[in-house]
C-alpha cells in the first residue's frame, strides 16, 4: 500500500513540477514546450498513431541552442534534415522540406532502447518561433 502511494505521489509531482512554456498546434496535432527542473522536453502529438491523444517527446538542457538549431534550419531554402542525438538511446531528427513553396518542419524520433518510433505533424517557421517566443 505504501508503495502505491509513493507512485501516486510521485506521478502528482512529475506533472506539477513540469511547467509548460509554450504551445502550438495544427488541426488535430500539437507541440508543447516544457520546463521540468532544469530540464526541457518538446512534446509532441504523434502523427501516425491512431490515437488523437498520443504523444513522445524528447529532453534536451539549453532551450536556446534548440531554438537556433531550429531557426537555422530555416534559413536553408531546401528540403534537408538534422539530425541531434539527446541521450544514449533518443535520436531526433529535424526534417525540413518545403510544402506550396514554404519550409516546414517536422520532428521524426527514434528510440533505440525501446525501438519505437514518433513522428509530428508539419509546423512553420512561424509556429516555431511562436512556441520558442518566450526566448
Amino acid at each position: 500500500m505504501k508503495i502505491k502511494l509513493l507512485v501516486v505521489f510521485l506521478l502528482i509531482s512529475s506533472v506539477v513540477i513540469s511547467q509548460e512554456i509554450g504551445s502550438i498546434s495544427e488541426g488535430n496535432h500539437f507541440m508543447k514546450l516544457r520546463k521540468t527542473n532544469n530540464l526541457f522536453s518538446l512534446v509532441y502529438s504523434e502523427v501516425k498513431s491512431g490515437s488523437l491523444y498520443s504523444e513522445n517527446s524528447f529532453y534536451f538542457n539549453n532551450r536556446e541552442t534548440l531554438y537556433s538549431i531550429l531557426m537555422d534550419g530555416f534559413t536553408t531554402k531546401s528540403d534537408h534534415q538534422v539530425i541531434l542525438q539527446t541521450s544514449n538511446d533518443t535520436i531526433v531528427k529535424l526534417n525540413f522540406k518545403k510544402i506550396n513553396g514554404e519550409l516546414m518542419l517536422y520532428v521524426y524520433q527514434n528510440n533505440l532502447k525501446s525501438n519505437t518510433f514518433g513522428m509530428s505533424t508539419f509546423f512553420s517557421k512561424k509556429q516555431i518561433a511562436s512556441l520558442f517566443s518566450t526566448i
